[in-house]
């Protein structure tokens, strides 16, 4: 762990800036929060007008605090912050929580009043968490540094958030709800300490198994990416974000700028880091749950025991939308249950032991399946004979000892109430509704999956030389946006196929250039201010050459007729595309937080209408590019559908991982894209590019 966090993690004394014997207070707050946690460090009050407050002896300042002191929490007024926090320092305060509004947050005055801490900060040796945040807890050292009455349970999830409004609620709900901490942790403005550097201190924090963030944006994006890439090797990790819309608005010119917002972009990094995004507050601490006490399963297949069909079918129809296997049982595992069952239990999968099931019979059926699927789900409806402690102590007992994931369904109130409480404490996570436990274990699948993908980046032998220039040429004329005569070279020069094209001025060169192309060819009107062709009537298909003088100099006539205050550069001549494939859009934009983004997707005139496309950050490895093309919604078509023969996805993997590493080795491409990009069964063939570089219109 980085040793300047030592103070938050490992304090052996804290001093409390503003204490008042008022616990209404935040200062009195605090301080009551530290003794009555158990801190066993020293505590040092801290107040001018006061030698004892809260029963300990007080001091006027910080600098007359006798002996060191690690950690300071600043309870004081925002205009007073910055002062004592420079006594902290004269003092060898190593660590500080401001608690204090009156910030960023608060604009004109508060703006620069941050502006000048974060300046003042960035030369000192004292760590800072805030301002304006709830504080700093740390269950296991009974250190709680925050104004939230009451110390939450010690347990392994380490906590951070954003907002710390919501941290009192989370902090009230998990009491109620039995969860444990290893360590809670507002952020507020996080004018010092990150939401990054927390997850680089918990990976290394052996009391923290499972990181848990919520988030409302990040500023460094890539470090960040970083981050939880080498956190979520060691540990799980899930993360929840809000804020999906407005912010990533920004002017773009292709279809690839409008697609990847910077909710995209953070949603990439998540899944490339092996970690995982909760949707909502119930689901982050449903899996929290489920990761903190169960390996994460080996599969997909999933085995649900039940003594009711109506739990057992809804947790089979939550398993299938969330693209589980729910297969049935193989015939030994059939035959074993058949020898501990009662005639009338269903055998297939859901396991139906039928409604008078005792906690013996879910005992045996448990044992016969001897953990055979990789996760098994245990559900219980109350009837009137069920002795639910008793099933729980029949289900943590046959499991025990078991290297797959267990989870349990105990559906009603009151009357399963123990039970569910003796599976949580055997560390078998037990949640009211079948959904909320198949949410939590595909979570688990999810999390698995991407934890296990390679992830080294594609590194192509290219001609980077080439592409520089190219993009120098281009800087120097100034070059409008990019169309396909300017964008195809650096395509080239990194491994992506194009279709052959000419630009031409007039009907008479797109005769010669038909002839030299061969067979039927495509006009396309060249224009820096003509997104959509077909619109305007800017585009012909199919011209034999011997009709493409005609065909052209009509084209520029169409056009210059429906958009006269548009320039044409000419036409753009290009062999004819082939008639089987499917129409893909292959992307770049360059997103302020997290650089390089490359989006895929189905393509063509209707990709905003269809938005099925997937964001990853580049450069890009092989083996990620199929995990993407599965998540888009018409990836079938891919693989063949209606008779078509399947595309080579292995050629479309590597033309993906050249594209994503040719944005990623220049920086001045700001946007690129291939639209549409055919697939088919001889691979990929960008049959039109536009792009914009720094410093273009």
């Amino acid at each position: 762990m980085d040793p300047s966090l030592t103070a938050f993690f490992e304090p052996a004394s804290v001093a409390v800036l503003g204490a008042s014997d008022d616990p209404s207070k935040v200062g009195g707050s605090v301080l009551a929060n530290l003794k009555a946690g158990g801190f066993a460090g020293r505590i040092v009050p801290v107040n001018a007008r006061r030698a004892l407050v809260q029963g300990l002896p007080a001091v006027a300042s910080i600098r007359e605090a006798p002996g060191p002191v690690d950690m300071a929490v600043v309870a004081v007024p925002a205009p007073a912050v910055l002062a004592v926090l420079k006594d902290c320092v004269a003092h060898g305060v190593r660590g500080a929580v401001v608690l204090a509004a009156g910030f960023r947050e608060a604009g004109g005055e508060g703006a620069a009043r941050e502006a000048e801490l974060r300046a003042w900060l960035a030369d000192q040796p004292l760590r800072l968490l805030g301002p304006n945040c709830l504080g700093w807890i740390r269950p296991t050292r009974r250190l709680n540094l925050t104004f939230a009455p009451g110390m939450p349970r010690a347990g392994p999830l380490g906590f951070f958030s954003h907002s710390g409004a919501l941290c009192t609620a989370i902090l009230d709900w998990s009491r109620e709800h039995g969860i444990g901490f290893s360590l809670f942790a507002s952020l507020g403005n996080q004018a010092d300490l990150t939401e990054t550097e927390l997850i680089e201190a918990l990976v290394d924090d052996p009391e923290t198994r499972v990181i848990l963030g919520y988030v409302e944006g990040v500023a460094d994006g890539r470090r960040f990416f970083e981050a939880l890439r080498r956190a979520a090797a060691a540990k799980p990790c899930v993360l929840m974000k809000a804020g999906r819309s407005a912010e990533g608005a920004r002017a773009v010119s292709s279809h690839t700028g409008a697609l990847a917002g910077s909710d995209a972009a953070f949603q990439a990094a998540v899944v490339q880091a092996g970690a995982i995004r909760a949707e909502t507050l119930e689901d982050l601490f449903d899996l929290a749950r489920a990761l903190a006490a169960q390996p994460l399963p080996a599969s997909r297949r999933v085995v649900f025991v039940t003594n009711g069909g109506g739990l057992g079918i809804l947790a089979t129809d939550a398993a299938r939308n969330a693209a589980l296997d729910v297969a049935p049982l193989a015939p030994a595992a059939r035959e074993r249950l058949a020898r501990v069952l009662p005639p009338g239990a269903a055998l297939g999968n859901p396991v139906d032991l039928v409604g008078d099931a005792t906690a013996a019979r879910y005992g045996a059926a448990l044992g016969a399946l001897a953990g055979g699927a990789a996760a098994h789900l245990v559900l219980l409806a109350p009837q009137a004979a069920t002795d639910a402690l008793g099933v729980a102590r029949a289900v943590l007992g046959a499991t025990r000892g078991w290297r797959v994931p267990v989870l349990a369904v105990f559906a009603g109130g009151g009357r399963v109430r123990p039970g569910a409480q003796s599976l949580e404490d055997g560390g078998v996570p037990c949640y009211p509704f079948p959904e909320r436990a198949v949410r939590a274990l595909a979570g688990m699948v999810t999390l698995a999956e991407r934890r296990a993908l390679p992830r080294e980046a594609f590194a192509p032998a290219v001609d980077r030389a080439r592409v520089r220039a190219h993009v120098d040429r281009l800087a120097a004329a100034g070059a409008a946006p990019l169309g396909l005569a300017e964008g195809a070279p650096l395509l080239e020069a990194y491994g992506v196929p194009v279709l052959g094209a000419r630009a031409v001025e007039d009907g008479a060169g797109a005769g010669r250039a038909a002839r030299e192309l061969g067979g039927a060819v495509a006009l396309k009107i060249i224009s820096p201010d003509i997104s959509h062709k077909t619109e305007v009537g800017g585009v012909e298909l199919g011209v034999p050459p011997e009709d493409a003088a005609r065909a052209a100099d009509a084209l520029l006539a169409r056009v210059r007729a429906a958009r006269p205050w548009a320039r044409l550069a000419g036409v753009l001549v290009q062999r004819m595309a082939p008639s089987e494939g499917v129409e893909m859009l292959l992307g770049a934009v360059r997103d302020p937080q997290f650089g390089p983004l490359v989006v895929i997707g189905f393509g063509g005139i209707y990709v905003e209408v269809l938005a099925d496309t997937v964001t990853r950050l580049a450069p890009l490895g092989l083996a990620e590019v199929p995990a993407m093309l599965d998540e888009l919604r018409m990836a079938p078509a891919l693989r063949g559908a209606r008779g078509r023969p399947p595309a080579d996805l292995d050629a479309l993997a590597d033309a993906v991982c050249r594209f994503a590493r040719l944005v990623a080795d220049e920086p001045r491409l700001l946007e690129l894209e291939a639209n549409p990009l055919l697939v088919g069964a001889a691979g990929p063939l960008a049959i039109d590019v536009r792009g914009r570089i720094e410093g273009a219109p």
